[in-house]
């Protein structure tokens, strides 16, 4: 069952280079083996008061996709993110969510449902042009022998920064909502970057309706500013993948949302909008491949 308790914390995350495939040119990969699965229980701490991120840097605007996601076992779930543009992304604003309150932290860390989570990049991450990461919900060492490579990233290894958590950050093995977003730790709003109703989730762990939402984030003005509307046209996808088996972005996002300009993501896009059935294999599911994408995906 899932309960709206809060529990927010913060983690430092280390750094170093991370093993995958398609991996070579992602910084600020993380450290160690994270230990045994006991260190999935993290630790609360009191939140403090936000503070500026690092700008982004250089392609810091080009758009990311969410293009793997593995709901069970526990000891194989991911998230995989690729760079489809000709630039690097630093990463050091950017965040990822299984909670359909992330867009609500700027006025403050949210509540959230048992398991969910928000996880931000450390300071120093970036993307390169065409690369790929993968980001572990269990620990590297866990992660390693489940998938025979190491993840760029891990939730309960601390490589990944932790914003909030509801218990020990899982994905729901029916269905989750995943977002990636980016926020520079002042604005009043978030910017949604990519999402994606992996599996079939039920309407609890799909997306809150934020539309006409007003947020006064901690920056120094005090008026609030509003979310534009949200089309929430996504579908979620025909099943469940399997235990073992991971759901996979198969074509851009070109085509095929709301691209207009007047949305909540990057560009005014709205990610809400995609037509998931004909950019994801919403039912044949296959083996997890973390670290590698289709070509059609990359520059």
């Amino acid at each position: 069952m899932r309960l709206p308790v809060l529990v927010a914390f913060l983690v430092s995350g280390a750094c170093a280079r991370g093993g995958a495939p398609n991996q070579d040119n992602v910084d600020a990969s993380p450290v160690g083996d994270g230990g045994n699965a006991d260190a999935r229980a993290l630790t609360p701490d009191a939140p403090s008061g936000p503070t500026p991120d690092a700008p982004s840097g250089g392609g810091g605007s080009s758009t990311l996709l969410l293009t793997e996601v593995v709901l069970a076992p526990s000891t194989q779930e991911f998230v995989e993110i690729a760079n489809p543009g000709t630039t690097a992304v630093d990463l050091s604003t950017y965040y990822l969510s299984d909670s359909g309150s992330y867009f609500r932290l700027p006025a403050g860390v949210p509540t959230l449902d048992s398991a969910d989570f928000i996880v931000k990049f450390p300071a120093g991450a970036s993307i390169a042009p065409g690369a790929v990461i993968t980001v572990a919900l269990d620990t590297t060492a866990n992660f390693m022998t489940t998938n025979g490579v190491a993840p760029t990233y891990s939730v309960a290894s601390g490589t990944m920064t932790a914003v909030a958590a509801n218990g020990i950050p899982s994905l729901t093995n029916s269905g989750e909502l995943v977002v990636l977003f980016k926020w520079d730790g002042q604005a009043d709003l978030v910017k949604d970057v990519d999402a994606v109703l992996a599996g079939a989730p039920t309407i609890a762990n799909g997306f809150v309706d934020k539309s006409s939402i007003a947020l006064d984030g901690p920056d120094t003005g005090t008026s609030a500013a509003s979310y534009a509307s949200d089309a929430r046209t996504m579908a979620a996808m025909g099943s469940t993948p399997a235990s073992g088996k991971s759901t996979k972005r198969l074509a851009l996002e070109t085509g095929h949302e709301t691209q207009s300009g007047g949305g909540n993501g990057i560009s005014g896009d709205d990610e809400t909008s995609e037509d998931t059935a004909a950019t994801w294999d919403s039912s044949a599911f296959t083996s997890p491949t973390p670290g590698s994408v289709p070509a059609a995906l990359l520059p």
